[in-house]
């Protein structure tokens, strides 16, 4: 029994030790309030769910062409569902997990993900890192919200609208008045 319980206790600090030591080191994020934001500070390439490998910046940001970027908190990921039956070419969607433990990340957002975005025509950015949200200025990682964001034909963003779905909307769900009044709302934003 006793030594049961040592390869138990080692089992536990080993794996402790593993996370800890291969955990990779949190981005530092500094807010600059004045920065005017810019596709120009987005990185050359990201990591779109439903599509094996990366997407160019250029591909999804065409100079000369207007666009929003929906960025979805993690409750807020519970509108994709009906977000991907709009048919609009225009819409980004952004995945903000940037702050999510890297294990969980690895584990099971990835799949989850793909799982919600599946059968869309709107491609989704899954920004682990955090390299997007830091280009965009955005530091509330609040589990409720989203963000809409405007990319003008210049290249220039703006920030146009923020919106708040309710608490522990991606595990429990939303009854249908309430995706119909969030997605309208959202949608509202979008002129």
């Amino acid at each position: 029994m006793i030594n049961t319980l040592k390869i138990v206790f080692l089992g536990v600090i080993g794996f402790a030790l593993l996370v800890y030591l291969t955990a990779p080191e949190q981005a530092n994020l500094d807010k600059n309030v004045n920065a005017k934001l810019n596709t120009a500070s987005f990185p050359k390439h990201f990591e779109v769910i439903g599509i094996s490998g990366y997407a160019k910046k250029a591909d999804l940001f065409k100079d000369g062409l207007e666009k929003y970027i929906i960025v979805l908190n993690h409750d807020a990921l519970s509108l994709v569902e009906t977000l991907k039956l709009n048919t609009r070419k225009d819409i980004v969607l952004l995945a903000n997990i940037s702050n999510t433990p890297w294990f969980i990340k690895k584990l099971a957002v990835n799949g989850k993900l793909a799982e919600l975005n599946q059968g869309s025509s709107i491609p989704m950015i899954n920004d682990t890192n955090g390299e997007l949200i830091k280009a965009l200025n955005l530091f509330d990682d609040t589990q409720t919200k989203y963000f809409v964001y405007k990319v003008n034909k210049d290249s220039s963003i703006v920030k146009i609208s923020e919106g708040e779905v309710k608490e522990g909307a991606l595990e429990n769900g939303l009854k249908k008045e309430e995706i119909d009044r969030y997605i309208a709302s959202l949608l509202s934003s979008l002129k």
